[in-house]
């Protein structure tokens, strides 16, 4: 009768051990380096912002379109932090995808963005 419940607890050892290696929990993840999180950031406020900014509902955030809402002093600094990255790097973001427009353009599309930061978070990985 001992042999028996030593081998109950010896198995309920070997359960636990098998439900904790093949339950799927997450080992001690990577902690994202400080500039992939302000990628990521960045990324997340372009997309949700994406709409808001583009005043004239062309499908493209224009330059003038960016400066309005730097100048706007509704907009939070930190979505003014956002903006200027966007400004900065819209020559890049907007070379990121050929989209096949002819005409001249001076803005970033959707496209533009997704691309873009698949492209730079790729490489930070």
């Amino acid at each position: 009768m001992f042999v028996g419940k030593k081998r109950t607890r010896e198995l309920d050892k070997t359960d636990e051990f098998q439900n904790v290696w093949f339950s799927g929990a997450p080992v001690a993840e990577k902690k994202a380096s400080p500039v992939k999180q302000n990628m990521e950031a960045i990324k997340a406020y372009a997309y949700e912002a994406f709409d808001r900014l583009d005043l004239n509902h062309n499908g493209f955030i224009e330059t003038d379109e960016l400066y309005a809402a730097m100048d706007n002093p509704e907009t939070p600094m930190r979505e003014k932090s956002y903006i200027l990255f966007l400004l900065t790097n819209q020559a890049e973001i907007a070379a990121s995808a050929q989209e096949g427009v002819s005409e001249q353009r001076d803005g970033i599309s959707r496209i533009d963005l997704e691309l873009y930061f698949r492209l730079v978070l790729s490489r930070l990985n």
